[in-house]
């Protein structure tokens, strides 16, 4: 687990290409702690939407976070609070995290209350991948009808790192199945799932012809 309320020593890459050490004092994570109390409070709904709006849409566990750390750099994009980046920062992955706004900053997050993230998230759309080839592609939960369905519009790089539930509350990639062969999957759990959705990590490579 990542320190609780320590100072953290973080490596990301503020532009395609740099990477920087930063320090930032980290909230207390209570995830694990407080999805496992939900089970048995009367007013779980609620509870699982303030929980997914502090911290993720779904939870990370460690197979999940191997996966991804296993494909080198990452970039994510649509990062929210950052809580999936901070984690995977928190055990050595180099990883910019970029959302069109974040919950820290002055634009309203649809998604997220207004809150500190628990990394760096730089504002950005998803039209700026261009510039982050040289990186995996990692989203998270990316909301349903949202323009980051099109990411991959302008993202030219090899590998993909997606979690979602099929297109039922999260966006499907255009292009995805197209241009990329999926070649891992992982089931995870949801926060907020469609019943009888299940969501899981599903990693894909560019097929090259």
């Amino acid at each position: 687990m990542p320190p609780s309320r320590a100072e953290l020593k973080v490596g990301y890459g503020r532009f395609a290409g740099t990477k920087e050490d930063h320090s930032r004092v980290v909230p207390e994570d209570r995830f694990t702690e407080l999805l496992e109390a939900v089970k048995d409070s009367d007013q779980s709904g609620d509870a699982l939407t303030n929980l997914a709006q502090r911290y993720s849409y779904v939870f990370p566990d460690d197979r999940s976070l191997s996966m991804l750390a296993a494909l080198g750099s990452l970039v994510e994009m649509g990062a929210g609070t950052g809580y999936w980046s901070y984690r995977l920062r928190a055990i050595g992955v180099d990883i910019v995290a970029i959302d069109q706004a974040p919950p820290d900053g002055d634009r309203p997050n649809r998604y997220h209350a207004a809150t500190p993230t628990w990394t760096e998230v730089i504002a950005g759309d998803h039209t700026v991948l261009t510039a982050y080839s040289d990186r995996a592609l990692f989203l998270c939960w990316p909301p349903l009808f949202s323009s980051l369905g099109e990411s991959l519009t302008y993202y030219s790089g090899d590998t993909v790192a997606v979690i979602g539930d099929g297109g039922h509350r999260t966006a499907r990639l255009l292009g995805l199945n197209e241009a990329f062969s999926k070649v891992a999957m992982s089931p995870l759990r949801a926060l907020e799932p469609l019943p009888g959705a299940a969501a899981t990590l599903s990693i894909w490579r560019r097929c090259r012809h």
